[in-house]
Formats: structure tokens, sequence, C-alpha cells
């Protein structure tokens, strides 16, 4: 075994003895490993920004996760000294919220002691509220206690006023400096409402009025505005995430002076010290630009990959920090794990540290020997959801813990030795990013069926088989009978992991090996019930905007993988992957008019797609199950298409029979079945037994076809879970099911290595000839069990659920069947939260009395620290 390569699961549940460079943990489910270096601190859910407070005693972290705080650390040890909950749910309300903007100010007091008038300043901070549209006022005590100063600031809507401004980035203009005291917000949200476009609004804080609005580029982030200097009150500056453009601004007559571009989803800025060189984080560029506030001119554009993937995306470049003398910018690299350490003055990179899970803002500490980290996901290896406790459940995204991590600034050597361990965390060697892998050879595949489905945990599914937990087995093999037997024929895989932790990410992940740092903040604001749209599938605020010559927020910097095949002249024929799913009850018509429900959202799938084979939508079958038992649910849809086919699987058969008879097919099928997701316990509703065994039918049906088919000794079919969130998993919530079917298999593999979402991609990948997407794609292991020879190849025949399983129908009086029937959308994946999915489904199978627990967080083993200087 390699130094911590491909741990198997007996290794998870005690202590790790793999000798490496440095000390070592199991492997993050993105196939990365983590030592982190420093004190941590936990500060809840996806920990966003950090500001220090204007004496440079504390840090201020918000947060834009399941459970969001604004949290005080004390600079001079890193604890967490006070706290501010933003979680409520006002009844018939978004729950309370922050997102990333934070902007302290220190206003004067001055007031009489006697004779004499006495000056004194009170840090005060300003905290955006996303959706909420509103800016909340808090005065900082001597002790680290945040109070509410007055009531918030309200950003009016724009447009027809229906989608939020929701605000992101804050900068404030000091009146002892300018006279006036001006607060700018960047105004995240971009929408047909607004002509595609955002804003920046300037707030007179004197009196606490909106002065007015400029209008940007799509999706702007951070804002800086020049304090000193010539240009001091006369330039702001602001980044558009969509444009990769930096706006420039002069505030002082409410105007866009130019855009310029400086890479792919701009997200971070900083100013120097003496504010003549603006720093930007290019996210999708992987590269920092150095910007002149007098010109506004592209001094220097530095590149933060490592050495041996410095041609592949993927290591995310998000929050900047300046050491005090400004000869050190700090970058989070969200995606390496990592900060890159830049010097400005040679502008060159230096080298990396080590940090925790998703690393998303740093602040150096004024005296220049400590740096504060914040990593969105903490340094928490695994986190197991194994029972149904508190009130819902263990919520995949609830039971990750962000922490602020106190680093000394390293030396000379320590550095070296911790970018070393980045790399090695990473997997970081020479010749990953090629279309070959040495060690991996295609036995004689020239097809691939990539089956993606929704949202289950390996013990929802395999619980009753080795690696599971039987007692938390939702789905065991009476209900899915096919992928029981396909795992105990072909390969069963029991450290297998989504890196996504649902739905929005895990379409991400699932096409194109990563997320975009866009994607990677937005998903859990969604998920949390705080209003942000679904964004991940084509779709920015429910338009198709690549269909209408709209840069795609959300795409990760690598693409997708029918991008890799077009590139590399693949052919490929897409079944219901990134299909416009135009809701009945959705009056946008004048936005909608001219994109056709079930056609692609991406232009390159147009043409390549099956227009009969229905997108996700609940009510369709995915199986020929419910035909051949003769059962039927109310709300059922009982065909569609041009072919008028009863199901998924019937509408791809037609397509493969056709293929079969023109003795050629393409090269990749994407092939989406998707109603294991369930509809809950809504009535009239197939029931969740029924819907899984209705798309096990499907997986079985399609392997049927294909093994009886010319094409199966030249065929490979991976079949998984976009994410995992729909189920309890008693090692990682992120633990899923995958199935990797074909001649090549040797019978009954049972390969306990570690495997994710972007192995699957890997081998896709190679078996094709196709080169990889992303630093996760590339650094990841392929199946490593396929044979020379097709020894495994005889037809497999489909198993058919029982008729009382397939035909059963959820009644009225079904465990919280009101609250599915209401909160239920067939045709979006994620209207039902899944927090409360989940306990609709246990409620519905295991009963509604199980006892529950306290709620637990960051369970298991960590990793091991290294240590400061």
């Amino acid at each position: 075994m390699r130094c911590g390569r491909n741990l198997p699961v007996s290794l998870l549940l005690g202590v790790l003895a793999v000798p490496c460079l440095a000390q070592q943990s199991a492997q993050l489910p993105t196939g990365k490993l983590i030592t982190p270096a420093g004190l941590h601190t936990p500060v809840g859910s996806y920990p966003l920004n950090m500001a220090l407070s204007p004496d440079g005693k504390f840090l201020v972290v918000t947060t834009a996760g399941y459970r969001e705080f604004l949290s005080v650390i004390r600079v001079a040890d890193g604890k967490l000294v006070s706290q501010l909950d933003f979680n409520a749910r006002p009844q018939g309300q978004l729950r309370d919220g922050l997102y990333y903007g934070l902007a302290f100010v220190a206003e004067l007091d001055v007031r009489w002691e006697g004779d004499y008038l006495a000056e004194s300043s009170t840090p005060v901070l300003y905290a955006s509220r996303g959706a909420q549209d509103r800016i909340s006022r808090f005065v900082l005590s001597k002790n680290g206690k945040l109070s509410p100063d007055g009531p918030d600031l309200t950003v009016p809507r724009w447009g027809e006023g229906k989608i939020p401004n929701h605000p992101a980035g804050l900068a404030v203009l000091d009146e002892r400096q300018f006279g006036d005291n001006t607060l700018f917000v960047v105004n995240n949200q971009t929408s047909h409402e607004t002509d595609y476009r955002a804003s920046l609004s300037l707030f007179d804080l004197r009196n606490s009025t909106h002065q007015g609005r400029i209008p940007l580029p799509g999706f702007p982030m951070a804002v800086a505005a020049v304090t000193q200097g010539p240009r001091a009150g006369k330039r702001v500056y602001v980044t558009s995430e969509r444009d990769g453009v930096v706006s420039v601004i002069d505030p002082s007559d409410m105007r866009l002076l130019k855009n310029v571009p400086t890479g792919a989803a701009p997200v971070g800025l900083a100013l120097s010290p003496n504010q003549d060189v603006l720093y930007v984080a290019n996210s999708g560029s992987d590269t920092v630009s150095f910007l002149s506030t007098a010109s506004s001119g592209i001094l220097a554009t530095v590149l933060l990959r490592p050495d041996d993937v410095r041609g592949v995306p993927g290591a995310t470049p998000t929050g900047l920090g300046l050491s005090p003398d400004g000869k050190t910018l700090y970058v989070t690299l969200a995606d390496l794990n990592a900060i890159a350490v830049v010097d400005t003055v040679h502008r060159r990179l230096k080298g990396y540290i080590p940090t925790g899970w998703l690393p998303t803002s740093v602040v150096a500490a004024p005296d220049g020997k400590h740096l504060f980290v914040a990593s969105a996901k903490g340094i928490q290896v695994r986190n197991p959801n194994n029972k149904p406790v508190g009130t819902w459940g263990q919520y995949i995204q609830d039971i990750l813990e962000g922490t602020v991590s106190r680093v000394a600034v390293p030396s000379e050597a320590r550095l070296k030795s911790w970018s070393k361990q980045v790399v090695v965390n990473n997997w970081i060697r020479p010749g990953i990013s090629g279309s070959t892998l040495k060690g991996f050879a295609n036995p004689g595949i020239q097809h691939v069926i990539y089956i993606v489905k929704e949202n289950r945990t390996y013990d929802n599914v395999f619980g009753d088989l080795p690696g599971g937990d039987p007692s938390i087995c939702l789905f065991p093999r009476p209900v899915t009978p096919n992928q029981h037997a396909l795992a105990e024929r072909f390969a069963l895989l029991d450290n297998f992991y989504c890196p996504a932790e649902v739905s929005q990410d895990g379409w991400l992940w699932s096409t194109a090996g990563m997320v975009s740092a866009y994607a990677s903040r937005n998903t859990p604001y969604n998920y949390s019930g705080r209003g942000r749209s679904y964004d991940t599938e084509g779709s920015n605020n429910g338009v198709p905007v690549d269909m209408i010559g709209i840069s795609d927020v959300a795409r990760p910097s690598g693409g997708y993988l029918w991008d890799k095949a077009l590139q590399h002249g693949v052919s490929f024929r897409n079944y219901g992957f990134f299909l416009q799913s135009n809701d009945p009850a959705d009056k946008r018509n004048d936005v909608l008019k001219d994109v056709k429900d079930n056609t692609p959202t991406k232009r390159a799938l147009v043409g390549r797609s099956d227009d009969d084979f229905r997108h996700y939508d609940l009510s369709y079958p995915d199986s020929e199950a419910w035909i051949k038992h003769g059962v039927s649910a109310p709300k059922q849809l009982k065909s569609f298409g041009s072919k008028r086919s009863p199901s998924r699987f019937s509408e791809w058969k037609t397509e493969f029979d056709g293929f079969v008879k023109a003795g050629e097919m393409p090269s990749l099928q994407l092939v989406r079945f998707c109603v294991n997701h369930t509809a809950g316990t809504s009535p009239g509703m197939f029931s969740p037994r029924a819907m899984v065994a209705d798309n096990d039918y499907a997986v079985g049906q399609l392997v049927e076809a294909v093994s009886k088919s010319p094409f199966w000794k030249s065929t490979l079919i991976i079949v998984l879970e976009d994410d995992a969130q729909a189920g309890y998993d008693h090692i990682d919530a992120h633990r899923s099911i995958v199935q990797v079917i074909s001649p090549y298999v040797p019978r009954a593999t049972v390969d306990h290595r570690f495997y994710n979402t972007d192995s699957a991609l890997r081998t896709i990948g190679l078996v094709l000839g196709m080169t990889p997407l992303n630093q996760y794609d590339a650094a990841a292991s392929p199946f490593g069990f396929l044979a020379a020879d097709a020894g495994n190849s005889e037809p497999y025949e489909a198993i058919l659920p029982a008729k009382e399983i397939v035909g059963e129908v959820n009644p009225s009086n079904a465990y919280r069947a009101k609250d599915s029937a209401r909160m239920i959308n067939l045709y979006a994946e994620e209207s039902l939260p899944d927090e409360e999915l989940n306990d609709v489904l246990w409620g519905a199978i295991k009963g509604a009395k199980t006892p529950r627990p306290k709620v637990r967080r960051g369970l298991q083993i960590g990793p091991k620290v290294l240590k400061d200087d």
C-alpha cells in the first residue's frame, strides 16, 4: 500500500499508523488528505469571511452554511470569546442568515469629561444578511462581545423586486477622512429581473439612507474602497464572479469607469498597505492578479498551482490576507486545502501552508507572527450520521463543523516542508494529468454507460451486505434485488464516497469532478432555507443562461464531462442530464418562452440529447416494473414523448435497439434514473419503497439489455448516486454505493480501497482516452480491479421486485403525508428539504417512534495536527 493511499474502511475505525512525509489521516470524501497546521476553533457551518477589529484585538467570523453565527475570536490566543446566533425561523419568512460581507469602522466618540472634550473610538461592525436584504450594525465591546446597535439598513429591491438583492461584500469610507460616512454594499443576485446585471448600493450612514445604486456585471462578490493617496474616496473596486472582471468605480459621481478582465471567476480583493496595488483572487483561473490603482492596469498575474499540475485547474483561490508590511500575500486555495504564500515584491509563489477542509478566508495578525484561517468544512475527516437523532436526524450539512485555525507564520525551512506536505496531501505527482496512467490498462473497453441516480448512502441500500449496518438499512435486498445481485456478481465497494453533500453540488461533482466557489458556498445557503436558487444544472435563477448567450456563474473551472468528450472527439449521447424543467406553475413566460421544457440547458448537449427522455420528474417511472405487475399510482405520468414511452428505461431501450441494429453506439452515454429520490409520503404517489424498487429494476433492465447485445464485451457500466444526503451511514455521511459492471470485472470482486465520484470520472476518461477535467479526477485512483480478459460475460437477467413493493402507494394517512404533499415539487430535486425527507423515510419505513438522542457533531476520528514554529 502506498503512503496513505486507498485506505480501507477498517482503518477508519481506529488510529491510523501510515508512515509518510508528515502525520497522515484518512482521506476526505474528496480523496484529499488534510494535515491542518495550528490550533482550531469551531465556529458553525461554512465560515466564509473574517474581519479584524480596528484595534487588532479581535477577529469576527461570518458563516454561510446550515448553522450560522457571528463569532468573535481573540487574536492573542485564537479562543472563541462570544457568538451571536442567526438561525431563527420566523413564521412564514426566510430563516435568519448572514452572507460574506463584513466591514469594521472605528466611529469617533466626542464627549465632555468635566471641563475637557474627550475623544475615543468605538469599533462598529456592519454585516450583510444575504437574502434578507439587510445590513446589520453591531458594536464590539472591549471584552469582545457584539451587541446590535440600531435598526438594520434595508437594501431596496431592484427590477420586479421578486428576487432579493442578496448583499455580499461591504466597504466603508470613514467620515473622519472624507467628511461623510458611506457604506458600499455589493448586491450579488443577478437575474432576468435586472436584465442579468447586478449593482452596488451606496448608503449614507449619517442618516441611514440609500443614496442609489450603480449597475454592475453579473454576480459581484467583494468590494474594496481606496482610502489613501490621490484616489482616496474616488475609487471603489468590485469583483464579478460571472464575467471575470473587476469593476472600477468612481463613487464621487456614481460612475462605473471600466471593467478590467483579471481571470475567471474573481472573488476576493485586498489592497496593499499604501493602496497602490489591488490584489484579486481569480477562483476559476487559479491566479492572483496585481492591479494598479493608478492606471487600473494589470501589473502581474501569479499562477498558484503546483508544478506538476500547472495546466490543470483545481486550486480555487478565494480569500486574501496581507502581512502587516505588505511583502507577503496569503491566499486561501479552497480545493488544495492550503494557503498559498506569495512574495508581493518579486511577484512569485513561495510555497504552501496546509489547512483544514476547504479554506475560504485568511487574516494576518497585526504582530505579523500568526495567521487566522477559516476552513468551511473544518478538520474532521469522517462525519458519520449513524442513526436518526435530534428532531429530524443528523443531516449531512448540519454535522460538518467549520473551524478557524490560528497558525504561526512559518520559517523558510518550515514553509518548504509544509509545501511538500501539501503536494502529498493532494496526490500531485508527475504524469497524473495525461490520458494514460501508469499501472492502468484498458482491457478492451470502447463504450461507457454512466448512470447517475439520487441521494443514497451505502447503509441506506447495502446495510444488509458486508461493510454495512443492517439497523439503518431502509432499502434492503427485497427492495433493491438488482443492485444487490450486481454487487455480488461484479464488484462490492464498501469504501466509496460522494464528495458532494447534496444534489446542488452533487450534479457538479458527478459531471465535472469538482464544484465552483460559487456553487460551494451557495449550496448550503440554499439548503438551509435562506433563499438562494438551485443554480448548478445549467440554470441561474431558473434561466438556462448558456442557451441565451450568458455565462453560467456556477460552471466549474475544468468544465464538464461532455466538454472533455468534445475536446477529444469522443462521441456521446445524453439521456436526462442537465435538461430544462419548466414547472407548469412558473408564470415567467416572457423569460422561458423560447426555452422548451425537457431541452438541454447547455449548448454542448444540443443535438446530442434524447428530447423524449423525461427530465427529473418523480411522477414518471424509471422502469417497466409497473407495467409488468399491472399497477399504477393515481398521480403517475404513464407515458412521455413522441414515442409515448412508459418509462425512462423504455425510451433509452428504443434508441439502444437502434444502435444494435446499426452496429454502432456512442462511446459515452449519460443516463439519469432519478425516482429513487422518492416523493416522500405524498398521497397518491408511489411509496418510497416502490420508487426505489422501480429505480432498481431500471438499472437491472439496462444491464440485461446491454449484456444480451453485441456491445457487451466492449462496454463498462458505472452506476452511482449524485450524493448521499438522503440517509444514514455509520462510517460517513458521504459514503455511498457504486456499481462497476463489465465482463472485465472479475466475478465477486470485493474491494475495500478508497474510491469516490472522481474515481469513476477518471476511469471513464482513461478507457475513452480523455485527459482529466481537473486536479481532483487527475489525482483520483481509477477502479483498479479490471481484468485483462472478459471472463464475467454471461448475460444478466433483471430481477423484478415483488408486486407488493412495486405497487405500494402512499395513503392519505401516511407518516407526515401532509408535509410531503406541501413541500414536494415533482420537478425539482430539493423542494422538500432532505433533512426532513430523511425523517419522512425513516418514519414511513422504520416507524415514527424510534428513540432519537441529541444531535452530535464532529464525530469519529479527526486529522493529526502539524506543529507550528
